[in-house]
């Protein structure tokens, strides 16, 4: 039961979360949202298809001031296989440009995983910044003098860097730990309407590390090092 609560451990940390990155643009004040989202690391599964490993999760955020969103997040599919996982941190606005077109948006937090059998757990900090760029904000500034509230928000392209960060001085079976932060790039694009948002984003997952000789056949657009994961989710704010 321990290697199999280590090997999902594996797969937890490749695919980062599961799921796109959480609240790039900050919720408003007071504002909540829920999300769902599908998606993981691409991988060869035999006999199947080339395809991204379909893990789940569900978040819920809120708004604590305009720039600062507290969030947390159960991961689905880990609970199936006896895994139970989660993690939570806050999303804060660092830069906005004057006309507010442009931002940049920096996420502290933590993930956490524990085993229904031996409760073997595992505790990682993560943190994240990602820039974000609002392409029809010129439509939303005009619906906003015509209507009030519930008005479409503009979409977003965003692009940014995550890093997990390993505690423990060893992994599995005693083996001594040699990567201590595990990297994370990603581009992703928001497509906004009055209450729901949905979320695409590619992601290169440990791009420096070799995905060669492991228990999953990962597929990299870097070829021989990490993975590309491939993720959808979608939001209702309320």
């Amino acid at each position: 039961m321990r290697y199999v609560f280590y090997l999902l451990l594996v797969i937890a940390l490749l695919l980062q979360s599961c799921g796109p990155s959480r609240f790039v643009e900050p919720l408003k004040k007071k504002e909540n949202a829920i999300s769902a989202s599908l998606g993981g690391p691409m991988a060869n599964v035999p006999g199947v298809a080339t395809m991204p490993m379909p893990f789940t999760s569900l978040t819920y955020g809120r708004g604590i001031t305009n720039n600062i969103t507290a969030f947390g997040s159960w991961y689905s599919t880990a609970a199936i296989f006896g895994t139970f996982q989660f993690d939570a941190g806050a999303t804060m606005r660092i830069i906005e440009s004057e006309n507010h077109k442009h931002g940049l948006s920096a996420t502290g937090g933590f993930n956490f995983a524990t085993d229904r059998w031996e409760w073997n757990s595992k505790f990682w900090p993560q943190l994240d910044a990602n820039y974000y760029w609002k392409y029809n904000y010129r439509m939303q500034m005009q619906d906003d003098l015509l209507t009030k509230g519930g008005t479409p928000r503009a979409n977003l392209i965003y692009a940014g860097i995550g890093t997990w960060y390993e505690l423990s001085g060893t992994r599995s079976h005693g083996v001594k730990q040699k990567t201590r932060v595990i990297p994370m790039l990603n581009i992703g694009h928001n497509l906004n309407g009055k209450k729901w948002t949905l979320t695409t984003e590619i992601k290169l997952i440990a791009p420096f590390s070799s995905n060669e000789n492991i228990v999953v056949d990962y597929v990299s657009l870097t070829g021989k090092t990490g993975s590309t994961g491939i993720y959808i989710g979608i939001t209702r704010r309320f």
